[in-house]
């Protein structure tokens, strides 16, 4: 074999950037604690939207469940406006922080039912 029509401009697998960067802090005020029991294998892949409480604001962003135990949740968060190759926020929150549609809110100047 010579080589001929062999092409040289292959792609060399990058260690994917941390994610660290995109968020305030490495983890949010609302991270619980990891269960007692956790599970080791993943088991399931749901998505989900995560409340996330940060020193001056709260956020709701897209995410994946992946664990649950004890009332937590174990979920995965792509940092918002970050390049699609940074690694994911990974952390453990309480059930009532993670949804599977957007929590209804009262609407500001209307009557509770």
């Amino acid at each position: 074999m010579t080589g001929e029509g062999r092409r040289d401009d292959h792609q060399v697998w990058q260690r994917p950037e941390h994610g660290d960067k995109y968020w305030p802090a490495r983890k949010p005020l609302n991270a619980a604690e990891t269960p007692r029991h956790a599970p080791v294998r993943p088991q399931g892949s749901y998505a989900v939207i995560v409340r996330l409480l940060w020193d001056s604001w709260e956020e709701l962003v897209p995410g994946t469940a992946n664990r649950w135990a004890d009332g937590r949740v174990l979920v995965t968060v792509k940092p918002p406006n970050a390049p699609s190759n940074v690694t994911e926020l990974l952390c453990w929150l309480r059930q009532e922080d993670v949804y599977r549609t957007i929590p209804r809110r009262p609407r500001p100047g209307g009557s509770a039912r």
